[in-house]
């Protein structure tokens, strides 16, 4: 039986611009949800959207300016992994301002969409 890879590295385009991230990166594509509703002695399924989010810890190196990750209008956010694959969302945006810190220059951030592209490489 051939083997096969499994996701190992998640890189981060913002606005065009590559960052490196720190491993541990995240993605929830958009999708609808489940959601229970209760009513007397019966659980029952309802839907609603629920927002895609990504989670990811860019590093701030030399040259590059923390304000780029001030939250503001929605933007483009491509999310690519080694194994091929890829996620392009156009509406994308920043929940809040990342805390910089001083090891490494560590900036956890988490971005929300509403719609999205999966591509899937060979």
């Amino acid at each position: 039986m051939a083997s096969s890879n499994s996701v190992g590295i998640l890189s981060i385009w913002w606005l065009g611009v590559q960052y490196d991230c720190q491993k541990g990166s995240s993605l929830r594509l958009p999708a609808m949800q489940n959601v229970t509703q209760l009513a007397g002695y019966t659980a029952h399924r309802s839907r609603q959207f629920q927002q895609g989010e990504c989670k990811a810890t860019p590093l701030l190196l030399e040259g590059q300016a923390l304000s780029d990750f001030s939250p503001g209008d929605s933007g483009e956010l491509q999310v690519v992994a080694d194994t091929g694959q890829s996620w392009v969302f156009p509406d994308a945006w920043i929940l809040s301002a990342p805390t910089m810190t001083d090891d490494g220059g560590k900036m956890p951030i988490t971005w929300n969409m509403n719609v999205g592209r999966e591509i899937v490489g060979s």
